[in-house]
């Protein structure tokens, strides 16, 4: 099977369907068919672990509610279901990937405990446009090596969104890219040779951060408790910043989708009309 084209049109979700439909099968194959689900190659069970225990998932209780962002094939959304009686919403970009998910967690779809949602998105604030249908917040908001793959920017729109939903108390959990290590400086220099600066097609090139900027970020937010730390290592050859903070001041949805409705962009594309 040939990759799809490289156009204006090949997105990431594209990206990522042609991960799991075409590159993954080979590399499962080469490796000698240990890799059941893709995705599961990029973190060994040593760092699965480590970073599920980054969740503090020990509080969740029956009525609890997570949303998760980029859960792939669903490696730490399997774990969180067999290890807590919470419920999850999960967004995914990749028709594929979700495809994935939705079979490794057959049972608990089947049992009402995951809901999966294709975040094929037209702007910012469409994801608290769809979770707030709902009616009520979610307890622990989480992606994992997600945010690493967006410019700060992109970031900052899951972070308000995460103001806005979580319940006065609730968590947030990501990974980002550690830019302030010598492990991530180490990959930014070996990446200048894989990534240009003026290609814009969708890849792997991660984006790096520090925590001065994350922890200012989310006191600004109304966040407190912020636990921002060098991950493990393992998987993905990255270094990691793994952060936690818990809500203190929830931010009223007016407020946050004030900030996140389209306004016209820096291309000079009109602002939508009502």
């Amino acid at each position: 099977m040939n990759p799809p084209p490289r156009s204006s049109r090949f997105a990431m979700g594209d990206f990522f369907d042609d991960y799991v439909r075409r590159i993954f099968p080979e590399r499962a194959q080469a490796q000698g068919g240990d890799w059941q689900w893709p995705g599961d190659e990029w973190a060994d069970d040593r760092l699965r672990e480590a970073t599920f225990d980054c969740l503090g998932a020990a509080f969740l209780a029956a009525d609890s509610h997570v949303i998760e962002i980029g859960p792939g094939s669903g490696k730490y959304t399997q774990m969180l279901l067999d290890r807590t009686p919470a419920s999850i919403t999960a967004y995914e970009i990749s028709p594929a990937f979700i495809g994935s998910l939705e079979a490794r967690c057959a049972d608990h779809v089947a049992a009402g405990r995951l809901a999966v949602r294709h975040s094929a998105w037209t702007d910012n604030r469409s994801l608290i446009d769809d979770f707030t249908k709902g009616g009520t917040g979610c307890n622990l908001f989480f992606g994992i090596d997600v945010f690493l793959m967006m410019d700060f920017q992109s970031a900052l729109t899951y972070l308000i969104s995460a103001a806005c939903l979580l319940q006065k108390g609730g968590r947030f959990v990501g990974t980002f890219g550690d830019g302030g290590s010598d492990s991530g400086w180490a990959r930014m220099l070996r990446d200048c040779g894989r990534h240009s600066a003026f290609d814009t097609a969708p890849s792997t090139r991660f984006h790096w951060i520090d925590e001065p900027i994350l922890r200012g970020a989310l006191e600004r937010l109304g966040f407190g408790s912020i636990e921002i730390v060098h991950g493990p290592d393992g998987g993905l050859d990255i270094a990691r910043l793994y952060v936690s903070a818990t809500l203190d001041r929830p931010m009223p949805i007016e407020a946050a989708l004030q900030i996140l409705t389209p306004a016209g962009d820096s291309t000079n594309r009109p602002a939508p009309t009502a």
